[in-house]
């Protein structure tokens, strides 16, 4: 087979790289961020002036992905069970099937102790 290519192989030749114009070592100023101001948390539910279970129950919807309990009930078709003290007994998980099983007594209190009216 003729490829029609003809001359003798040269090995590739390296090119040096052009080096840019020496501008001197750049130094930046360090300086240690200002820190943000600290933040209680549930501080943002403190002017709802929610009870106990409707903070825990609020906690519960939410680590299931759900906005709050009308999202739930529009996504589910049905409100949540309920445990006799009014705590949410399980919630479906948006968006599959799993579904979460909660305990009769808070398990969030931790997280929204300082936004709870009945303290």
């Amino acid at each position: 087979m003729d490829f029609g290519v003809s001359g003798t192989a040269l090995a590739p030749t390296a090119q040096p790289r052009a080096t840019p114009p020496s501008r001197g070592v750049q130094k930046r100023s360090v300086t240690a961020p200002k820190e943000a101001d600290e933040v209680a948390v549930g501080s943002g539910l403190m002017d709802r002036g929610l009870s106990d279970i409707e903070l825990e129950n609020m906690c519960r919807l939410q680590y299931a992905r759900w906005n709050d309990l009308d999202d739930y009930v529009k996504g589910v078709g049905n409100e949540p069970d309920y445990w006799p003290s009014g705590l949410i007994k399980s919630t479906k998980k948006k968006g599959d099937d799993c579904k979460f099983y909660w305990k009769k007594a808070n398990e969030w209190k931790h997280f929204w102790g300082k936004a709870s009216v009945s303290r």
